[in-house]
């Protein structure tokens, strides 16, 4: 019995150490840059309209990050580097962190083109 417990916790721990060496999840990134996005809105002097529209699409913005994360499998150092970027400029300087590829993938997305449309 007390074998059998000391297995479950070695394998408890071994899971929950794995867990956390994988980093923030994608939404988690999506969330970082819509506070950002949010803040640098906040200290911007845009007139109302441009304030409501450009807050409007963040959404969109955030769901296409997490997504391009997700399918372009951005590394655990570059999900948390980007969790823990405190303004726009470090979110930034962590995205040259990513390979060309997920760059790319991360420009079309935020031009509204598919990630696997320009085969030609």
């Amino acid at each position: 019995m007390i074998r059998a417990l000391l297995f479950l916790a070695v394998l408890a721990s071994a899971t929950a150490c794995k867990r956390s060496s994988d980093g923030p999840a994608c939404g988690a990134v999506g969330a970082k840059f819509m506070a950002l996005a949010k803040d640098d809105l906040e200290h911007k002097k845009a007139d109302e309209a441009i304030h409501r529209a450009v807050e409007a699409q963040l959404p969109a913005m955030r769901d296409s990050i997490v997504h391009v994360c997700t399918d372009s499998k951005w590394t655990a150092a570059v999900r948390k580097c980007l969790v823990d970027a405190n303004d726009r400029v470090a979110f930034e300087a962590c995205e040259q962190q990513l390979t060309d590829e997920q760059r790319q993938a991360l420009d079309k997305s935020a031009r509204g083109e598919s990630a696997e449309g320009d085969s030609k």
